[in-house]
């Protein structure tokens, strides 16, 4: 998200009118700078997440530019390209290296430390696998939040499955449903789709079908204010996949691979692919289910 796409959504959110931000000055000014005309002077920005009572570390978080999720995008685009590479899987390995995991960590790098261990744990010896102290310390840290925003979805999409049921529970209720779903971006929707993917797929592991019916009609009942296709297919998808656990009526299959069909001819494969080893998975009874990772977008 763009620097005047965050602050529309900052202001929206807390209900604000333009001329409600810079006291000083005409109204016409901010309303240049949030549609991208006027030059943002640093001295404003401060002006203007004080009235918006936002913290500067938060409003960095939610920022498309931020030059070290760049680096880190980069590099996860460079390994899909080219997965079997020792020297870039040297690269992630020293970016994993680097990190020194703590409360004081914010969540993106918190997001793609957790992502990378997830990834390349065991099969990279030198990535550790997720401690309990980590899970303590993220938990904690979701747990404080009042307002979710882009990398709390991905760390929560990252760990969700887990915690135990009490605070798998506890963090659902925290984040869902969604506030202000409508003011989104692509980056924040695709990482609360896996939170709510990863989150479904665990109780229906565990058969806690009421579980699953209850969080996405909650999210169900907001779907219309997304205007996002993927992220109604994703809420249709489980919830036919949960009604026909619960039943085994032929209906609700035969809506899955109705979906599994359309994501392939629209060339999501990879997503369709997913979705089938998922279905496959717990209609066995596996224990064993794949979760979507998204280390890096």
């Amino acid at each position: 998200m763009e620097i005047e796409e965050a602050l529309y959504f900052f202001r929206k959110n807390k209900g604000l009118k333009q001329k409600e931000i810079l006291h000083y000055t005409d109204s016409s000014v901010y309303s240049r700078i949030e549609n991208g005309k006027k030059f943002l002077k640093y001295s404003e920005l401060r002006t203007i997440l004080k009235n918006l009572s936002v913290p500067l570390v938060e409003f960095s978080e939610y920022l498309d530019d931020d030059l070290e999720q760049k680096k880190f995008r980069q590099l996860m685009r460079e390994y899909n390209a080219s997965p079997t590479s020792s020297e870039v899987k040297q690269k992630l390995v020293d970016y994993y290296s680097a990190i020194t995991f703590s409360s004081s960590l914010d969540s993106a790098l918190m997001s793609n430390y957790i992502g990378l261990k997830l990834l390349f744990y065991p099969s990279w010896k030198e990535i550790d696998p997720i401690k309990q102290s980590e899970l303590n310390v993220i938990f904690n840290l979701l747990n404080d939040k009042e307002y979710f925003f882009q990398y709390d979805y991905a760390l929560l999409a990252h760990t969700i499955f887990l915690f135990d049921k009490k605070k798998r529970k506890q963090l659902a209720t925290k984040a869902l449903p969604i506030k202000n779903i409508h003011l989104r971006n692509t980056a924040t929707k695709e990482f609360i789709k896996n939170m709510l993917n990863n989150l479904i797929t665990t109780f229906l592991r565990e058969e806690e079908y009421e579980q699953s019916l209850y969080y996405l009609s909650l999210e169900s009942s907001q779907s219309e204010d997304s205007h996002d296709l993927s992220y109604i297919i994703v809420l249709n998808y489980l919830t036919n996949l949960t009604k026909y656990l619960m039943t085994k009526e032929p209906i609700y299959k035969q809506k899955i691979e109705e979906t599994i069909n359309y994501l392939n001819s629209i060339g999501e494969t990879k997503f369709a692919s997913s979705i089938e080893r998922e279905v496959t998975a717990l209609i066995k009874g596996e224990r064993d289910i794949p979760i979507f990772i998204q280390a890096g977008l």
